[in-house]
């Protein structure tokens, strides 16, 4: 594990003790830092997709790492259906985007902050289940513009755009939808002259003049080689960092987080297996997440993909 992987950890396991506490209080037994003996296969559960396949690789993997016996079940169907399987196909662990967990909880919540997204889905579990500390990797909305957009709102962010989009063009991925992106943006009052929809790659090409792209952090597009690109990202504003106390004055992100992080049931992982799953959340960027996906879309065994970033970090 890298030096910096180390740091990030240290400062983040607080937050999981933070989460346990929440739970206590309202009535959950959390056994999140507690040690538990390990009996029978552990079973790590993928929803639809080779993202989720693939991230149920590395926690399998860092898992197997502590010597006990654990099995990857894939394709368990959408998002609800893969959850659900906790009861009905007893699985144990399953590694999803943060935000849209909160959202499958607790659809009322409307934090956008990584750390708030964090602590009110701990909140939001079900009492036999529970998480540990997310990566930095996500797969959060994003907007992309031309330059020239870019320079006429020099230093603005997502927020800023909102006065704009009466007079800007929208080209969105399914992925920007389903991460929340058109709601957020209706939120901040941004009404689109026009909204078109078109894949990645599509959506990318289109950013240019007043057609802004509504894309996510793991587009493949962001992954390629486009040094010279006259495409920019807009910036949100930013999370506040691990342990930095919430302040009412500051802005929050528009975009709802979306960080890798297992769920998992109580009582069932002990210690070292705690700390091998923190072993992804203090490794695990966005970058290593988009590039094992690209190297997957190109025909790459997602098994090997994973086994090839485990070793290099776990």
């Amino acid at each position: 594990m890298t030096a910096v992987g180390i740091q990030w950890m240290r400062k983040r396991l607080p937050i999981v003790a933070v989460a346990a506490a929440m739970s206590l209080s309202a009535g959950c037994a959390s056994s999140v830092l507690d040690p538990a003996e390990v009996s029978g296969p552990v079973v790590v559960g993928a929803r639809d997709g080779a993202d989720a396949e693939l991230l149920a690789h590395l926690y399998a993997g860092v898992l197997r790492t502590t010597g006990i016996d654990v099995q990857v079940r894939d394709g368990l169907g959408d998002r609800s259906a893969s959850l659900a399987a906790f009861d009905t196909a007893g699985v144990t662990v399953i590694p999803d985007y943060s935000g849209l967990l909160l959202a499958h909880y607790d659809p009322g919540v409307t934090s956008t902050d990584a750390e708030d997204v964090f602590e009110a889905l701990a909140r939001a579990l079900p009492d036999e289940l529970t998480i540990a500390d997310y990566a930095s990797a996500q797969n959060r909305a994003v907007l992309a513009v031309g330059t020239e957009l870019a320079s006429q709102q020099d230093g603005a962010r997502v927020a800023d755009l909102a006065d704009r989009c009466a007079d800007l063009t929208f080209v969105l991925t399914p992925e920007f939808e389903a991460a929340g992106g058109l709601e957020a943006l209706t939120g901040i009052g941004c009404e689109p002259r026009s909204v078109e929809r078109a894949d990645s790659t599509a959506a990318f090409a289109a950013a240019s003049g007043d057609t802004v792209a509504g894309l996510t952090t793991l587009a493949p597009v962001f992954a390629a080689e486009r040094s010279g690109s006259d495409v920019v990202a807009v910036p949100d504003a930013p999370d506040r960092a691990p342990m930095e106390k919430a302040s009412a004055d500051a802005e929050a992100p528009v975009f709802v987080a979306q960080n890798v992080v297992p769920v998992f049931r109580k009582d069932v992982l002990g210690e070292p297996q705690l700390d091998a799953l923190r072993t992804v959340a203090g490794e695990l960027t966005t970058t290593d997440l988009a590039e094992m996906l690209a190297r997957i879309d190109d025909g790459g065994d997602i098994t090997e993909v994973a086994d090839t970033w485990l070793a290099e970090h776990a």
